[in-house]
């Protein structure tokens, strides 16, 4: 594969983002589907449009500025978008959602865990000022033109792949991705498409997964306590579920810290109701109780002492 750049202005900012995307994606995803990519300075826009073999970044966006997330975007659509491409707009998540997790991850892999934890954390804000905006617009939309693009298709499309990363395991996760590409490469696809892929490849039912992360507006917001109890010797933690609507499923990771220890120790509990309680076995009284400590569930939650 070639590369080609009409260059002007800052355009050369963007060759080795652009070398290092296309590596990263080809080692992940599989072979990069086009003969060649040309990066185009455009005049008249901003930002980034990918098209198959050719990105075209607008002249307001070249300049002195880091280009690598947004090049990582573009770049990505040369697999998710244009190589595989969703069927009907209402799925036009696995277009956005895919290249803005890969991003993401192609910044965790050459920019390091900090840099990635604090998109994730930038892209869950979005995610909240989004659904108060659009409120009762899901990921997955019956009428998608009146929504998009938001950072609902955007943002939390991403955080769905990186919380089915968390569920089924990042070997899984990446296995399926291979597979849904290799499997509709230069065809269409839809997210029941996508949901079999994972499904055959971690051997999960992976329905409830779906329905309501994509399927169902809105995010879980959590309101909790803890306190530690010297009798039992044990953290005693209760949990409530503040959103409107059914309960979420909501496997979490609990963090508890102790005096002395270099690291905090890693629990994890499932809640699956709206107010839950739960206990971990501690010989001591922690020094810090903490929820989804690794930033796994898109959520607001708010855990404190009792």
């Amino acid at each position: 594969m070639g590369f080609h750049q009409d260059r002007d202005a800052g355009a050369a900012a963007f060759e080795e983002p652009t070398r290092q995307a296309i590596e990263f994606y080809s080692d992940r995803v599989g072979p990069y589907p086009y003969e060649k990519l040309a990066d185009v300075e455009a005049a008249g826009m901003g930002g980034g449009m990918e098209h198959a073999s050719a990105i075209f970044y607008g002249e307001r966006t070249l300049g002195n500025r880091p280009a690598f997330g947004l090049v990582a975007h573009e770049a990505a659509h040369q697999w998710f978008g244009d190589s595989v491409t969703e069927k009907d707009w209402d799925d036009v998540w696995l277009s956005e959602g895919f290249a803005t997790y890969l991003a993401l991850l192609c910044t965790e892999h050459y920019q390091g865990r900090d840099a990635f934890v604090a998109g994730l954390k930038r892209s869950r804000d979005g995610i909240f000022g989004a659904e108060k905006k659009l409120p009762g617009v899901a990921v997955v939309q019956d009428k998608p033109w009146e929504g998009i693009p938001n950072s609902i298709v955007y943002q939390k499309g991403a955080w769905t792949l990186h919380m089915l990363r968390g569920q089924i395991g990042t070997e899984k996760f990446w296995a399926g991705i291979r597979e849904y590409y290799r499997r509709f490469r230069d065809r269409n696809a839809s997210t029941a498409d996508f949901r079999a892929v994972m499904e055959e490849v971690s051997g999960a039912d992976l329905g409830w997964f779906f329905q309501q992360w994509l399927y169902r507006a809105g995010t879980p917001g959590l309101e909790g306590g803890w306190r530690y109890n010297p009798e039992s010797r044990k953290i005693e933690i209760e949990l409530a579920q503040m959103q409107p609507g059914d309960a979420y499923r909501l496997p979490l990771e609990v963090a508890v810290g102790s005096a002395g220890a270099a690291e905090a120790k890693i629990e994890k509990i499932e809640m699956t109701a709206r107010q839950q309680q739960f206990e971990i076995a501690s010989e001591q009284q922690p020094s810090s109780v903490d929820l989804d400590p690794n930033t796994w569930i898109l959520m607001e939650a708010r855990l404190a002492r009792k």
